[in-house]
């Protein structure tokens, strides 16, 4: 169970990072609008669904390493919580323990 958590946070780190260049990129081109496109950041590897946030909303999950955003039903319940269920993404919080661990000692902010 343990690995299988590992493997959930790897992976959901490696989309937080695509998605955290493509908000720098945004800011960089000062082409930033009310809206990103970003891929899920669920713990599925070969999982390439995209879809639209707000900017502001995605800089708010930013602030918090154990957060992630992914689409509806992307969840794995033996790792994380939803927390907040929007029309178009959902956000999950990381449990405590080595889902946690893993979040932040992932996260390009820290």
């Amino acid at each position: 169970m343990n690995e299988r958590k590992r493997r959930i946070g790897e992976n959901e780190a490696i989309f937080r990072s695509v998605n955290e260049q493509v908000d720098a990129l945004n800011a960089t081109l000062s082409t930033m609008t009310d809206t990103m496109t970003i891929v899920c950041e669920c713990g599925t590897r070969s999982c390439t669904v995209q879809f639209r946030i707000r900017s502001e909303e995605y800089e708010k999950v930013r602030q918090d390493s154990t957060l992630f955003v992914i689409k509806p039903g992307h969840d794995h319940p033996e790792a994380e919580k939803v927390v907040v269920k929007a029309d178009d993404y959902w956000i999950v919080r990381k449990d405590p323990g080595l889902p946690v661990e893993i979040a932040r000692a992932t996260d390009p902010n820290r």
